[in-house]
């Protein structure tokens, strides 16, 4: 059960049903989630240590809300993070690793083809959980997963973007086939191919027109 709720209220922050901002009660995910205090306290615990949730003095637990410029940033320290461990990583890899992630990225194009946007960020998520296990320092892992986690709600927003996914698609077997190559420079290239500016642009053009939405509002 706390598994469960703290991954649903993850995936909900992640596509914009709690959106960036909003205040959450306690008293409002018993009723959302019909389930008890202890462990909704539980939940709120782990989605803050993941930053997915903050504490704001006088004003309760919010869902974080990200400028422009810390999602820059944030992406700029996943472009270090994830070229490293693309550097760690030995070449090639095993074959039962290269066929485990075409079996994801094979399930991922279907699921984006389906309209299963859930089950498409989910398996990207085994996509990318699969690849950096190949690194060999793995308190670098963690680090690559939790800045990933991190951006997951930037990430969804491209998702109606057909031309955006294509690009995603193309670029997982692009990975896959530098993995199984011994050229450590076309898997780095690969690897931080992966992580577009076109993501801040998005969010910038997004959280630009949200705030002058508000401004016209207010």
């Amino acid at each position: 059960m706390q598994n469960t709720l703290t991954q649903q209220i993850e995936d909900d922050i992640v596509f914009g049903v709690l959106s960036p901002g909003a205040r959450l009660t306690e008293d409002r995910i018993i009723e959302q989630y019909s389930v008890r205090r202890h462990a909704v306290r539980t939940a709120f615990a782990e989605l803050k240590a993941r930053r997915m949730l903050i504490h704001e003095p006088n004003r309760g637990v919010e869902v974080v809300a990200f400028t422009p410029d810390e999602v820059e940033e944030l992406y700029e320290i996943r472009l270090v993070l994830e070229s490293s461990a693309a550097r760690k990583t030995k070449l090639p890899v095993a074959k039962t690793i290269s066929d485990q992630l075409t079996e994801i990225a094979t399930a991922h194009k279907n699921a984006y083809q389906a309209g299963d946007l859930r089950d498409v960020f989910h398996l990207n998520k085994d996509f990318h959980r699969v690849q950096f296990s190949c690194c060999s320092n793995k308190n670098l892992v963690k680090l690559v997963q939790e800045y990933a986690r991190i951006v997951q709600p930037i990430r969804v927003m491209q998702y109606g973007s057909g031309e955006h996914m294509s690009l995603v698609i193309e670029q997982h077997f692009a990975i896959i086939d530098a993995m199984k190559t011994d050229s450590q420079e076309r898997y780095v290239q690969a690897a931080t191919d992966h992580l577009p500016v076109s993501a801040v642009r998005a969010f910038r053009k997004h959280y630009e027109s949200r705030h002058a939405k508000q401004r016209v509002v207010g």
